[in-house]
């Protein structure tokens, strides 16, 4: 189960809800483990997870009739109640001795007793109403529900306040359990394999997509799905969202890799500078104060420490250590099961670290006509510190 249950009764505790709903993909797979691939690339589809606050009420799935298969497939959703709506026809054999698989057997089961309507407004309504929710103060998450939508909800779920709940959802999900930590674990692990082989192939005359083939092949080899690949090398490097193009390194170059894929949903975020050849002073020197700024703001990593002392501590780092006119709106975030998560580690976040947290700390520099020089690391925020897991050297690393 990725929920941590007992948290998400207290966020709901202090919002006074009586439920949470999530729309969007990651946060109904948070909830339920439940993750309808074949219908969220389809804008618009609606699929809920409905958490109660009272254990004794049963939470539940609004999906398309189309997706019970995925219910059927999908080993780890511990939901096992749904409310289905649209048209959609998979036969049941008549012939009670058909051999059915354990996965057909519980499609069979759940096309014979689901409760399906024509649109997803009213089978939410039928979930809320048998468990007399109807009239209670909830929360839905907005982020896949569009203002129309949201109004209907409102309109035909009568007699009730709702709240928006992704803000609850991200407070919720901000302390991550250990089934996710081994997920951002592996995640991690999988993108600075991938890196290291890419790094050991570059040569003179090679050029950025080639290298991110390579990151990508690697990353797929290992159950990843390549997810974030900015690649850039020379001038190209100073580009913070750059696209890897036909350019290829020269001798002298900065390769600047912010990386990252997706393992089982959860996401990793890296990144790492190199030099094809002898660095120049101002290469070595600019590298050494971002990776000082970012040491320096992981020395403050643990339970209590308010986000905002953390960026304080990494742009004072770096501009002390060599690059005086140093400036970020952020260095660094929450990662999970969105690439953003909480906190937000911004000069003026309110958020303040808790156990169990998983951050990216990052002080990254761009300059047009020099480069880039980044370094991010992923960290699990323990009881007295924290645990790294991005293990790569932080040193620049001289091909």
């Amino acid at each position: 189960m990725l929920i941590n249950r007992k948290r998400a009764e207290e966020i709901m505790k202090k919002y006074e809800v009586e439920a949470i709903i999530a729309s969007s993909p990651e946060n109904v797979t948070y909830l339920s483990d439940f993750w309808d691939d074949s219908h969220w690339s389809i804008r618009g589809t609606q699929v809920y997870a409905v958490l109660p606050l009272d254990r004794n009420i049963d939470p539940f799935i609004v999906t398309s009739v189309g997706a019970l298969d995925q219910a059927a497939i999908e080993k780890n959703c511990w939901i096992d109640k749904f409310y289905t709506y649209g048209k959609f026809f998979t036969q049941i054999p008549k012939n009670k001795k058909e051999h059915l698989s354990k996965a057909e057997e519980k499609l069979k089961e759940l096309l014979n007793t689901m409760n399906k309507e024509d649109d997803p407004v009213l089978a939410l309504k039928n979930g809320l109403a048998e468990r007399g929710l109807i009239g209670k103060r909830i929360a839905i998450d907005e982020m896949n529900i569009t203002p129309k939508l949201f109004e209907s909800i409102r309109k035909k779920v009568s007699n009730t306040e709702i709240l928006y709940g992704y803000s609850m959802m991200r407070e919720i999900r901000s302390v991550k359990t250990e089934v996710e930590v081994q997920r951002l674990q592996r995640s991690a692990e999988i993108i600075e394999k991938a890196f290291l082989n890419a790094i050991q192939n570059i040569h003179e005359g090679m050029s950025e997509i080639e290298i991110t083939d390579i990151l990508k092949q690697t990353v797929i080899e290992q159950e990843g799905l390549p997810i974030l690949t900015c690649i850039g090398a020379g001038h190209n490097s100073a580009f913070p969202n750059v696209i890897p193009t036909d350019y290829k390194v020269q001798r002298g170059d900065l390769i600047r890799f912010d990386i990252g894929c997706l393992y089982e949903h959860y996401y990793s975020d890296t990144a790492r500078i190199a030099v094809l050849g002898k660095p120049t002073d101002k290469q070595r020197d600019y590298y050494n104060a971002v990776k000082i700024g970012e040491e320096l703001a992981l020395r403050l990593v643990r339970p209590g420490t308010k986000a905002s002392e953390i960026f304080g501590e990494a742009v004072e780092g770096v501009r002390k250590a060599g690059i005086p006119h140093y400036e970020r709106n952020h260095v660094g975030h929450g990662i999970g099961i969105e690439c953003y998560d909480l906190p937000n580690i911004t000069p003026l976040s309110d958020d303040i670290l808790e156990e169990g947290m998983v951050l990216n700390v990052e002080t990254p520099y761009y300059e047009l006509g020099f480069g880039g020089v980044q370094v991010e690391d992923t960290l699990l925020v323990t009881k007295s510190g924290y645990q790294q897991l991005t293990i790569n050297s932080r040193d620049l690393f001289i091909l």
